[in-house]
């Protein structure tokens, strides 16, 4: 597979991460950062945790099939797209 096409599915598995974390964000707090009994209970916050943790497993899973070249090609391709040195 070509390091580009890793490096399109790398990205679209960790959108999808930041947009399940971006809503178990949006749930009020307690004044000690976490998250009240009674909104964990909710199905709401029960939905939105297992679809935080599948993709997050998934990009997990992901990253642990990559070989040690190919992390070290998407390190240098992440870092040429973010400086323009493409």
């Amino acid at each position: 597979m070509d390091i580009k096409e890793l490096y399109n599915q790398r990205e679209a598995l960790e959108s999808i991460v930041d947009t399940a974390g971006d809503r178990l964000k949006a749930y009020e707090l307690l004044s000690n950062g976490l998250v009240s009994d009674t909104v964990r209970d909710t199905a709401d916050y029960k939905r939105d945790y297992k679809a935080y943790k599948q993709a997050f497993s998934t990009l997990q899973a992901f990253n642990k099939g990559l070989t040690k070249t190919q992390q070290k090609q998407l390190r240098i391709l992440k870092r040429q797209l973010k400086w323009g040195l493409e």
